[in-house]
């Protein structure tokens, strides 16, 4: 009987650590990859959709979620981006102005 429970002990620790290992590097790949997903291009275009209407930056999650939904990590990195793309935008047309 001693011997079933360390054998139970090493598997169930093998699972988790390869659980563990296994999600940690899906993250390391999707943190590259994120901006190439559908989620976050239609989240950025999205996002500077509602800047056209509220250039405070300040809408893009009710306007382009509402109440759908609580936005993602991806999405909210998108709704950013579009923001600073947008200010960036913005400050390059008005310093070739001067």
């Amino acid at each position: 009987m001693i011997h079933l429970k360390t054998i139970i002990r090493l598997l169930a620790t093998g699972l988790v650590t390869s659980v563990l290992l296994g999600a940690g590097t899906n993250v390391y790949a999707q943190s590259a990859n994120y901006k190439k997903t559908r989620e976050y291009k239609d989240a950025f275009a999205c996002g500077k959709e509602s800047l056209q209407n509220d250039p405070s930056g300040n809408s893009a999650v009710p306007y382009c979620i509402g109440n759908s939904h609580d936005p993602s990590k991806i999405e909210m990195q998108a709704f950013k981006d579009a923001t600073a793309a947008t200010k960036n935008g913005v400050t390059k047309k008005s310093s070739k102005a001067q």
